[in-house]
């Protein structure tokens, strides 16, 4: 089943409720300003997303590398979870990780050495 926006759900009540053209016009300025406040405080969060998920795609690239390593974006760069064979594998990882962040972001390899 299809969700309706509320976007549309709101137009739709206001022109089957007999609204003037003031009063609709009103009520769509309302609704994008609406709109416009949630995504600029949704922005940091969306670029944070982003960000972790660039630095999964990169790592889960590697073929040395399991696929199961997630980044979570943090508030200073990126945390590395996950589990790997090996110390060389963490190193390698967070390195990856290092080169796909912007200068002054950080890498907390947060990794779990299971094997040898």
């Amino acid at each position: 089943m299809r969700r309706i926006s509320p976007w549309w759900a709101a137009v739709v009540l206001v022109l089957g409720a007999g609204c003037s053209q003031s009063t609709i016009n009103s009520a769509d300025n309302d609704i994008q300003h609406d709109v416009g406040r949630v995504t600029r405080k949704a922005q940091p969060k969306l670029e944070e997303l982003d960000l972790g998920a660039r630095v999964t795609a990169a790592i889960q690239a590697n073929a040395n590398l399991p696929r199961t390593i997630r980044a979570d974006a943090s508030p200073t760069g990126v945390r590395l979870k996950g589990d790997v064979q090996t110390a060389k594998q963490k190193r390698l990882a967070g390195e990856i990780a290092k080169q796909t962040l912007k200068p002054g972001e950080n890498v907390d390899n947060q990794l779990k050495v299971t094997g040898a």
